[in-house]
């Protein structure tokens, strides 16, 4: 009892450290931009000037992420007005002209290609408040084009920008860090790739593309649940009921209890029968939660269905209190795996954000929402593995249950109830 009791108040101490976090606790640090090639204007058939493409971009920015960089909430209030951002843009703008560069791999004189960002105000997205800016550049046409992107390199290693667009004729899709640096946006003679009748090579550029896209999504798939704090609190709380023992009895063992008797045979077969159910547990309850996700991250990036984080957002802290506490009372009727897919269907609404914000090119999106879900299935499965590998010191244990299940559900359902409260006011 005191060790439950111990446990109780570590899990009140880390609910209030915590309160400083993210809302969404699974959303991270993501910006936004989007690219397109402007139509070429016609020019005189004497003109000599060097061909030239045009193209536009539109960066949103979040502004509590700005806001590491840039002290945009004045007054520190944890709010911030029109009027703070208002007078905080010259200097993000400044921020955003270093931090976000454009290179012509070869053929460009000095300051051509170059982005100068022009504030285009502010929007709301599911995680909050974003800082759109707006900028056009003039390179040679058929160069390689590089964006440097090095926004937060310093302050957050998990932020990432998403890339989407049409350029040359051919979607663009694609994702950078800022320790990555920077991220091709088109090759030389990119306008050879584009997607048309006229050009067979555009299918060796198509499917490049379609590789990018699974590729950078499934990284992001991954990132994205293995940063979701509030996803891995739900998994763990699946698991922490079940005694996952990767050690094999030994023989010598057997052949001891057979010797002294048929009953120390019986338990030791009982035990081996349990050791199994635990596997087959974890197998479905995974397996549940998988097929749940899965669903409504198709339906929603497809836009079959619509959810509003206003309720998924909580129903999802919910899910983890909800699950936590039938550890702590359970309820025969109710099955682990059934819970897992019920809940694993509001879970997908809250990955398919991410996907549906990035605003993936349709060409590309059926590869984007499969290198994503493979992604999250595998941050899932390496999640999963890493608890299965450190309980073994806990396995088997006399106290696990009163310690580890009881007391971890108890921290676990003080921190939903703490998100839960955070997303509802």
């Amino acid at each position: 009892m005191r060790s439950l009791r111990s446990a109780v108040q570590a899990g009140w101490l880390l609910a209030f450290a915590l309160a400083c976090g993210s809302v969404l606790a699974h959303k991270g640090s993501d910006a936004y931009l989007e690219v397109r090639q402007l139509a070429p204007a016609s020019a005189p058939a004497e003109a000599t000037a060097p061909a030239t493409d045009n193209f536009t971009f539109l960066l949103a920015v979040a502004i509590r992420d700005l806001d590491l960089v840039v002290p945009i909430d004045a007054n520190a209030d944890a709010r911030v007005t029109w009027g703070e951002a208002r007078a905080a843009t010259p200097r993000v703008l400044a921020l955003l002209n270093e931090a976000a560069r454009l290179d012509v791999l070869s053929g460009a004189e000095p300051g051509e290609c170059r982005l100068d960002w022009q504030a285009d105000g502010l929007e709301r997205r599911s995680d909050g408040v974003y800082f759109r800016a707006t900028a056009l550049a003039r390179c040679p046409a058929g160069q390689a084009l590089r964006l440097n992107y090095a926004l937060l390199k310093k302050q957050d290693s998990t932020h990432r920008l998403l890339v989407a667009g049409r350029i040359g004729g051919s979607d663009l899709l694609s994702t950078v860090s800022p320790q990555q640096g920077s991220v091709l946006l088109r090759p030389a003679n990119g306008d050879a790739v584009g997607v048309t009748a006229e050009r067979p090579q555009a299918q060796t550029g198509l499917a490049a593309g379609r590789w990018s896209a699974l590729r950078d999504y499934f990284s992001l798939g991954m990132h994205h649940l293995l940063q979701g704090y509030d996803h891995l609190a739900f998994l763990l709380a699946l698991v922490l009921p079940l005694q996952l023992s990767l050690r094999r009895r030994p023989r010598a063992m057997f052949t001891q209890a057979r010797s002294v008797g048929a009953a120390v045979v019986q338990t030791g077969a009982t035990a081996a029968h349990a050791g199994r159910d635990a596997w087959l547990a974890l197998l479905r309850t995974v397996t549940a939660f998988t097929l749940g996700h899965s669903i409504t991250l198709m339906l929603a990036t497809f836009g079959w269905t619509q959810a509003s984080p206003t309720w998924v957002e909580p129903v999802i802290a919910l899910s983890i209190a909800v699950t936590a506490l039938l550890n702590l009372r359970p309820v025969a009727w109710i099955r682990v795996d059934a819970l897992a897919l019920l809940f694993g269907l509001v879970h997908g609404f809250g990955f398919a954000g991410l996907l549906l914000e990035a605003a993936a090119p349709g060409g590309l999106l059926p590869w984007a929402l499969a290198g994503f879900n493979l992604g999250v299935e595998a941050g899932q499965l390496t999640a999963v593995l890493g608890w299965v590998l450190v309980s073994q010191a806990l396995a088997g244990r006399p106290w696990y249950d009163r310690v580890v299940v009881r007391g971890g559900s108890a921290l676990l359902t003080l921190l939903a109830a703490w998100w839960f409260w955070q997303r509802v006011c």
